[in-house]
């Protein structure tokens, strides 16, 4: 159970916003008050409960408390309403408190619901008792925190901290309450099925205990904070807090309470000045799961971090920009408008601004686009009411931003249609030549202030220019009268579509478009029109999101169905029709782009349009596969196929465009794919559009191309070097010249690293072409392989070479072991220690080795065994970069499966390693995250979904392991929690093959424990 007050913030300026969240709080308060109170008179008697709710939700609270005060007097009330009647006094004050427009009207009302709960509390032993007890140390915060409200003066202070401490006191008499009877409960065997009633019981008593023991510990930390020096005056408070939250965080990690628990102990940590305490604190709270109790508590705690990170000298911004955009990319609809996460919004725009000033090292792009993205998070929170609000206001006014809205110039009403026509025409000229001019007047690059001030002033008045022209131009369409010239009035209108175009209003140029068009059908004006609105609502589709653009299509469809039509014979029109082939192919509507080809005249429009759409189709195919949907991949790769080969057959005469030698590119992969290298390489080298014969005639200067038709060529000659009737010489002499061609292609630093990205991507294909081949092809391949990196390997020394080799040897290491191998053996350990060899050779060659390369290397060592050398070579590469994903979880796995190889002795610390990372950074950061905050940092991002639910599996894989090696039984039964909380989240678990392995775990762990083995629960039915 999550309460309010858990969400306060650090500094005393947050009380300013409390009010709003006290109020919720309270509302919240009444209804759990209202829903827990005694049962209606009897039938006959007086309604006493119903009638006191209809008084209070009318307002009437005077009479409800005379009624109240009178209820003795009336015949068949229910015994236990007039017995709380003290209590629902303090129900309705609570009532009148929320609704009172005053903070002082507010107070006094809460004062009397204090006395009114404190006088029913004489009676001990009154069942509602509890319930009375802890809606007293919640009234209590209440009241403090209202007393904190807008710069409250040294006797308010005072007040609200008696108020605090009185709640503590509460809570502390909650707490010791509930303990006796928990211990009571402790030797007893209750059975759920058998005593529900009992089981409810002992849950509520669980859920009220630790809500009571957090409250407590916050009601002292907020004491503190009523101190002027809360470190100094207030430190037996806050001491005494972190006792409570350590106990709760240590003991209750399970529940969300005990999660809060841990952001409490850092804001108080962070109060005491224990910075470095408070950093772990916080940073272990980010590591829970993504659940939303919990999400307001992120930001919380983000924003501590940044504002620790900035205090120091320099301030330390960028883990801060890290930490704290990364939580903001993922924010939700209803977080926006969140105190904690304005603030957290505030706290990175600061990061970004300390960033703009450094200029120690930093490319003058880089801190413009720093303080660009400040001043854009400042501008989005300026406008929005909190207490961030006043330091956003400042920070934009240093900056020299003026958010006042600017005045728009005045146009005069034109006499009619005609002259507003004329002056539109005059003021767009003006705009075209103030256009020029502000064109010249950039291309001077002077950075000066006299210069900047010269480019503001000419941008003002082009876009007050264009502004006139629309405003007269829109007057005068209100002036249309029947018997105008309607050559004039369509002229008017095309006019009117283009300036609305000219400054981006697409949506009313659309309008207006499609209005001329259908108005003007067959005539060079409406045709005009037509194309505007067409072009205007292609633009609004790249601004609106894929999922929300069905009305735009809608329109565009209808609007180029109409082109299409009218103007059948014009190919401007026509060229509506393909647009509504990509739009198809944009949506995957792969049927409906194939009808609208098909009905294309035969011809070059239409073969370029199936080579098109066979591009995308293998595009779609690779997705497929990535997904694991082989047989829609396999469907997909047969289509990209036909309809390539049609487009392909479509080209008469001499190629002279690259587009055909692209198509051809694809075709040669798609045979590869399937095996057929033979028609791959025929479809390289053919005389038409054969990319290897005519890639130096059309497209000599395009290296993209290049590189990729050198790849695949190479791919496919190493491929062919395994096939029957072949010359295994000719075709390793033909591969070695592909090479060469590659290494001449791209020369200089920026050719390396343009090289070094094909290698990659070589890699990768040969790593999904293993991926999905079957057992003979996978050998083929992996001896095809093997031959020529060997030979290559001897004879270069070029660094993007080498370290192709490098990757291209591990992902044959990896595909020769056996799946059920963890460590290598045999071919595999030969592939993959030669793997490591040649990285020797090329450390020799450069120092400047890309990460990539660098964490092929650390897979090869894990895969070996060779753990620690793995672990140092990750630690290097995520010193340099944090964030890197794939590092991240291959140093988890690395600790994980080091564990499982050490003796007893270190094997719990290596398993606790892989669940909470290690090797403390710059920033006392570990630079290994660790299975954990790998989960919390991927939860939430479908992006990242495979990698959370593997990174849930192997926390609780790895508690497992680590309680078995200890013979620590908690430990184990730790890892059921582990499992039982993600399904309890996510009940599908990523889907049925991660769902199986998170059952079979579960069951060994249970057989293990000595629990019942039952294994997950059953999936709900759909719907």
């Amino acid at each position: 159970m999550l309460v309010f007050y858990s969400r306060n913030c650090l500094s005393r300026k947050a009380f300013c916003h409390r009010a709003v969240r006290f109020t919720i709080y309270v509302l919240a308060l009444s209804l759990s008050m209202a829903g827990s109170g005694a049962s209606l008179a009897l039938a006959g008697g007086e309604p006493a409960e119903d009638f006191l709710k209809r008084l209070r939700a009318a307002g009437y609270y005077d009479i409800a408390l005379t009624y109240l005060d009178r209820l003795d007097q009336y015949p068949g009330v229910d015994g236990s309403l007039k017995d709380a009647v003290s209590l629902e006094k303090a129900q309705t004050y609570i009532e009148a408190g929320v609704a009172a427009r005053t903070a002082t009207e507010r107070d006094e009302y809460f004062a009397k619901a204090e006395s009114s709960i404190a006088d029913f509390l004489k009676n001990d032993s009154h069942p509602r008792a509890p319930e009375a007890r802890l809606q007293l140390g919640k009234l209590q915060l209440v009241r403090a925190n209202t007393l904190m409200m807008l710069n409250p003066d040294d006797a308010k202070k005072k007040a609200a901290r008696e108020s605090y401490l009185n709640a503590a006191k509460t809570f502390d008499t909650i707490v010791e309450n509930l303990r006796t009877k928990l211990k009571e409960m402790q030797g007893e065997k209750i059975n759920a099925e058998e005593n529900p009633q009992l089981a409810e019981q002992r849950t509520q008593y669980r859920a009220d205990f630790l809500e009571a023991k957090l409250n407590a510990g916050d009601a002292r930390r907020l004491a503190a904070t009523t101190f002027s020096n809360p470190a100094k005056e207030g430190k037996k408070l806050l001491d005494e807090a972190i006792t409570q939250f350590t106990d709760l965080a240590d003991n209750y990690s399970g529940y969300v309470t005990g999660a809060i628990a841990i952001l409490h102990l850092g804001q108080t940590q962070q109060l005491l000045g224990q910075n470095d305490a408070a950093l772990d604190s916080f940073l272990k709270y980010l590591e829970q799961p993504d659940a939303a109790p919990l999400r307001e508590g992120r930001f919380e705690a983000t924003s501590a971090l940044a504002q620790i990170w900035l205090a120091k000298t320099p301030p330390d911004y960028q883990p801060a920009i890290e930490r704290g955009q990364g939580l903001l990319d993922t924010i939700r609809p209803n977080e926006k408008r969140l105190p904690a996460a304005l603030q957290l919004k505030l706290d990175v725009a600061k990061a970004y601004l300390a960033k703009s000033k450094d200029t120690d090292g930093q490319k003058k792009t880089d801190i413009k686009r720093a303080e660009s993205a400040g001043r854009q998070l400042l501008i989005e929170i300026e406008k929005l009411p909190g207490a961030h609000a006043e330091e956003s206001s400042k920070l934009l006014a240093d900056m020299g931003v003026d958010l006042t809205p600017a005045e728009l110039p005045k146009a005069d009403d034109p006499e009619n249609l005609d002259e507003a026509f004329a002056s539109s025409r005059e003021l767009y000229q003006l705009g075209e030549d103030l256009r020029q001019a502000l064109e010249l007047l950039k291309q001077q690059k002077k950075d000066d202030a006299e210069h900047k001030q010269q480019v503001e002033s000419l941008e003002k008045q082009l876009a007050d220019t264009r502004y006139l022209a629309i405003e007269t131009m829109r007057r005068g369409m209100t002036m249309i009268r029947l018997g105008d010239d309607l050559s004039t009035l369509n002229q008017a209108k095309h006019f009117y579509a283009v300036l609305l175009y000219q400054v981006d209003r697409f949506r009313d140029a659309a309008v207006v478009g499609d209005n001329l068009a259908r108005t003007s059908p067959g005539t060079d004006l409406g045709l005009k029109g037509g194309l505007v609105a067409l072009s205007a609502l292609q633009k609004l589709l790249v601004e609106v999101p894929q999922d929300e653009n069905t009305n735009l299509v809608a329109q565009l469809k209808s609007i180029g169905d109409f082109l299409t039509a009218t103007w059948p014979d014009d190919p401007e029109a026509a060229a509506a029709q393909g647009i509504m082939i990509r739009l198809a192919l944009q949506k995957d509507q792969w049927d409906q782009a194939q009808s609208l080809v098909s009905k294309m005249p035969e011809g070059p429009e239409r073969s370029s349009f199936e080579r098109l759409m066979g591009q995308l189709l293998w595009n779609q195919s690779i997705v497929a596969r990535q997904e694991n949907n082989d047989q829609l991949a396999d469907k997909l790769l047969s289509d990209a196929e036909k309809e390539l080969t049609k487009g392909l057959a479509g080209i008469k005469g001499a190629l002279i465009e690259p587009e055909g030698l692209r198509a051809a590119l694809v075709l040669a992969k798609v045979y590869l794919r399937k095996g057929d290298d033979a028609k791959a390489l025929a479809t390289l080298d053919h005389k038409t559009y054969g990319p290897v014969k005519l890639i130096s005639k059309i497209a000599a200067d395009d290296d993209a191309l290049q590189g990729d038709l050198y790849a695949t060529e190479l791919t496919t000659i190493v491929q062919r070097m395994t096939s029957e009737g072949t010359d295994p010489a000719a075709l390793l002499k033909r591969a070695t010249a592909v090479m060469d061609k590659l290494r001449q292609t791209y020369k200089g630093d920026d050719g390396q690293k343009r090289l070094q990205s094909i290698y990659i991507g070589m890699a990768r294909s040969l790593k999904d072409e293993l991926e999905t081949a079957n057992a003979a092809k996978k050998d083929k391949l992996i001896d095809a392989f093997r031959v020529f990196l060997t030979q290559i390997a001897e004879t270069t020394k070029d660094p993007a070479t080498l370290q192709w080799i490098v990757q291209t040897l591990v992902q044959l290491g990896e595909a020769a072991m056996p799946e059920t191998e963890t460590k290598a053996t045999g071919r595999a350990k030969e592939l993959l220690e030669t793997a490591i060899q040649t990285y020797d050779r090329l450390k020799a060659e450069t120092s400047d080795v890309p990460l990539s390369v660098q964490f092929q290397l650390a897979r090869a060592y894990r895969l070996v065994g060779e753990y620690k050398n793995s672990l140092d070579v990750l630690e290097q590469i995520l010193l340099e970069k944090p964030t890197m994903l794939d590092a991240q979880v291959e140093a988890a796995t690395a600790y994980e499966k080091w564990a499982g190889e050490l003796p007893d002795k270190y094997a719990p610390r290596a398993y606790e390693t892989a669940l909470n990372g290690g090797r403390p950074g710059p920033n006392k950061e570990k630079t290994i995250w660790g299975w954990g905050k790998i989960s919390t940092l991927t939860n939430g991002n479908e992006q990242f979904k495979e990698i959370f639910f593997d990174a849930r599996y192997h926390i609780a894989l790895s508690r497992f392991l680590w309680g078995r090696r200890a013979k620590d039984t908690s430990i184990m039964k730790r890892a059921i929690t582990d499992i039982t909380q993600v399904e309890g989240i996510y009940p599908e678990l990523g889907g049925p093959a991660q769902r199986a392995k998170f059952d079979a775990l579960l069951r060994q762990v249970q057989k293990e424990v000595g629990d019942p083995v039952k294994g997950l629960p059953p999936l709900p039915p759909p719907g």
